[in-house]
């Protein structure tokens, strides 16, 4: 086999791999914004808006990493590789909660006010409610 096959299979392998992991977490996020209801708190509305929105931020945080990666030209042992992109994932995911808990308040207001409008859910309902 050639270095040039070798490399594909890696590549797709690669690709299979952060796809499966993309999945997984947009799965996460669907299913959190599906348990909304008219019944739903407003302490329930703002953590899925903030899951969404740290989800958002993530892939945005990929795309870069994608552009930085594409001007690069030297390759990597492919096992370094996969366990550098595993930790750089896991490390976007944390500083995109982390963007979305210090600067995302407004984004995050928009969308609790939108669901809150979406599910007939009113200030007064949630005042009452606790």
């Amino acid at each position: 086999m050639d270095i040039s096959s070798d490399y594909n299979i890696t590549s797709y392998l690669d690709q299979l791999t952060e796809n499966t992991k993309s999945a997984d977490r947009t799965s996460k996020v669907q299913s959190g914004l599906s348990n909304l209801s008219s019944t739903s708190t407003k302490e329930e509305l703002e953590e899925a808006a903030k899951t969404f929105e740290a989800y958002f931020v993530e892939q945005l945080l990929k795309e870069e990493k994608k552009s930085i990666e594409a001007m690069r030209t030297n390759q990597e042992d492919s096992t370094a590789s996969q366990y550098k992109d595993l930790y750089m994932d896991t490390v976007i995911q944390d500083i995109s909660a982390q963007i979305v808990d210090k600067y995302g308040s407004r984004f995050t207001d928009s969308m609790v006010e939108q669901m809150m409008r979406s599910y007939g859910i009113s200030e007064s309902t949630e005042s009452n409610a606790e």
